[in-house]
Formats: C-alpha cells, structure tokens, sequence
C-alpha cells in the first residue's frame, strides 16, 4: 500500500506540472523510469516473503502446542523466527524512505553515489534522487509541512543569491518555495549550501560547496532537474 501511494503521489505532481503549463509532455516521462524499479523491488521483497513463511508453516514442529518444556521452546523459537520476518513488512522503514531514484530524466545527478538502504533500515541523504531528509524547524513545523506541495529550494547559506533560479521559475509559471535552515534545524543532515527539492520530495539538484562568500554566475538550463520548463543559476565560490 505504501508503495502505491508513492506511486501515486509521483504521477500527481508530474502531471500537474504537465497541467499547469510548467512542464512539457516529456516530463510525464520520469514516471515509468522512477517507479518501476521501485515496484519492482516490492515485488521481489512480497514473493521472498511469501516463500519464507510458507517455508516456516511447513517447520512448524509437532510439539508446538504440548504443555511442556519442549513445546514452550517450539513456540519460543518460532515465535522469534516469526517476529524477525514479519515486523520487516510493518517496520519497513528503508523502503519506504530509504529509496533512491538513481535514473530519472528530470534530476540533476553530481556523481555521488546515493547510499545504500535495506527494507528495514536507511541513511538520510542530499544526494540527488534521495528523499529529501527531513528535520523539525526551529519553530516546530516539519520541515515537509513548510515545503508545501511545490518545489522547495533549501538554503543552508544564507549567502547565496538565489534570486536568478526565483526569477527563472516564475518566469515559467513554476511554484517555487524558499526555505532558509539554519545549522542546528539541518541537524548535520545537510552537507550542501542548496537543495532543490521536488513536491514529491525527493532531491532533484544540490549546490554542494559551503564556502562563503558567494556570487550569482550566469543562468544555465538543469536539463536533467526540470527538462526545458526551467532555468536555473550555477553558483561559484569569489
């Protein structure tokens, strides 16, 4: 169910952007390329799953139910082999956040490599493709919730003139949110100065230098990040 709500949650924004006026046609694209692996990941996850408890049903021993020290050890051994396969598919929190879109058309990669998630387990990452990784603000909010449902443009450098990138997007009839976080919000999560994150949230671009000052250079078209509806502005340290 989580992964079709993801699903669902991508081909939204995609095609409201078609919608809106803001994407083109090609955009609707990214779709089949993002989520398909997903999918299919989940399904190898359900039918491994699947054949480790009929394997487990088919071990049941025939003590289980006696009254006695063995049978109080049969349930207690099947009752752990039980726990640790099924809370993978009620605690799966890797897969559900720790999933990574490492071939999209419509995300600007830096070649960092996205780290790598198992379905209980994963690390927060800026690396383009991650989920955007999420912290509380400073005024209690989710950062999420302050994101909105548009794209969010994160800055942990309060230095840098993002007013090309705001003017190339409104341009295009592009919603584009600014959020500044400061150090103690991005709680260490953040190893960049900017990050452009989708309404999905997942990062589509990241400005990767930290060094202050900063100056705006010329503007330069993120292909991959939002294919011919955006331009955006490189930035190079003075």
């Amino acid at each position: 169910m989580n992964a079709g709500i993801a699903d669902a949650a991508n081909l939204a924004w995609l095609i409201a952007a078609y919608l809106d006026g803001w994407g083109d046609e090609g955009i609707l694209d990214a779709y089949e390329r993002e989520r398909q692996p997903i999918t299919q990941q989940v399904s190898h996850f359900v039918m491994n799953h699947c054949i480790e408890m009929g394997r487990q049903r088919r071990e049941v021993p025939g003590t289980i139910e006696e009254d006695s020290a063995e049978g109080e050890a049969a349930r207690s051994a099947l009752g752990k082999k039980a726990y640790e396969l099924n809370v993978q598919q009620y605690a799966c929190k890797g897969l559900n956040f720790g999933y990574f879109y490492d071939k999209s058309p419509i995300i600007e990669y830096d070649g960092a490599a996205q780290p790598a998630y198992s379905m209980a387990e994963y690390t927060p990452s800026t690396v383009p493709g991650c989920r955007t990784p999420h912290v509380w603000m400073a005024d209690g909010r989710s950062l999420y919730d302050a994101m909105g449902n548009n794209h969010a443009l994160l800055r942990l450098d309060p230095k840098i003139d993002v007013s090309p990138l705001l003017s190339a997007a409104s341009g295009r009839g592009m919603p584009l949110n600014v959020i500044d976080l400061d150090p103690d919000e991005s709680s260490g999560l953040y190893d960049c100065s900017l990050v452009l994150s989708r309404p999905d949230q997942h990062v589509a671009w990241r400005l990767r230098a930290r060094r202050a000052p900063y100056r705006s250079a010329r503007p330069k078209h993120l292909a991959r990040s939002l294919p011919r509806t955006v331009s955006a502005s490189t930035y190079r340290p003075v």
